[in-house]
């Protein structure tokens, strides 16, 4: 006898309840993902994740699915970012993600919506089937890094015309003209500013005057939202004297680099280079309203 199950948006006072389902959702995931109550509320104000957009699939009273949902701007048009979807173990098999999405969809689209985005995890095909049947479709592909600090190969010199220093005011504009592809929902400069988690940005200058490269970290974490190099000055050192300041500076044990476009070769070299590992490959997919 098929489940019964009850949909319905969601309220701040549903967020210990969505906390605890999304530890459970996600304690097998293919990479598990432990947050404490402070860092899931600090994931839903860096991926601007409102509640009344995100949708809790219900068996009874309680709580066994959701969607998270970012609302934004995507390269220019508002958009809702799938920040999470999550099932516990003893409900899957029941298209919890295709139900909660058909009553999602009509609120997006009435208020103005007009793209839903996510990332996936290549090797879950399960979900991947389940978002291309709702009308997602695969945009780029992605790889994902990590590090442990003391195994990242690091020269213990840089040449001496790059220095590095904290930016006091982050030059966004000029950061821009040095990426090669557009980063990924939670990397974007709108997501690092939201972070409540403390964040650094460093530049680094070639004869101590030229903004050649900078990186945006964040030093509790060892994640490294941004990383990029002016065109006319890579491997020339600049990138690994930013690495080597972000480790000075990590407070984690390894840093991580997630959601690297694979169409950026420069980048991939350099994770390679340096022995970030990548652990994980997502597709990003799109599903236009």
């Amino acid at each position: 006898m098929e489940k019964t199950y009850t949909f319905s948006f969601l309220r701040e006072q549903d967020i210990p309840e969505l906390h605890d389902t999304f530890h459970t959702a996600f304690s097998d995931y293919m990479v598990p993902i432990k947050l404490t109550r402070e860092d899931f509320a600090m994931k839903i104000k860096r991926e601007g994740i409102q509640l009344t957009f995100c949708v809790g699939a219900y068996f009874g009273q309680k709580l066994v699915g959701f969607v998270l949902t970012g609302i934004g701007e995507w390269l220019g048009k508002p958009t809702a970012y799938n920040a999470g979807t999550g099932v516990v173990p003893e409900h899957r098999s029941n298209r919890l993600t295709q139900r909660i999405y058909a009553q999602m969809l009509p609120k997006l689209r009435e208020s103005g919506i007009e793209q839903c985005l996510l990332e996936v995890i290549q090797e879950n095909t399960a979900a991947l089937k389940a978002y291309q049947t709702i009308g997602f479709e695969i945009t780029r592909s992605l790889d994902c890094f990590r590090g442990p600090k003391e195994q990242l190969l690091l020269p213990s010199e840089v040449p001496k015309h790059i220095s590095t220093k904290k930016a006091v005011k982050p030059n966004w504009g000029a950061y821009e003209e040095f990426c090669d592809i557009h980063p990924t929902w939670q990397n974007t400069k709108q997501a690092y500013k939201l972070s409540p988690d403390r964040k650094l940005v460093l530049e680094a200058y070639s004869e101590g005057e030229l903004l050649v490269g900078y990186a945006a970290f964040f030093p509790r974490t060892g994640a490294v939202a941004q990383l990029a190099v002016q065109q006319g000055f890579r491997n020339r050192g600049v990138a690994t004297a930013l690495l080597q300041e972000v480790v000075h500076l990590t407070e984690a044990p390894a840093l991580m680099v997630l959601n690297v476009d694979t169409a950026c070769p420069d980048m991939i070299e350099l994770m390679a280079r340096r022995h970030l590992t990548r652990i994980l490959g997502q597709y990003e997919m799109l599903l236009p309203l």
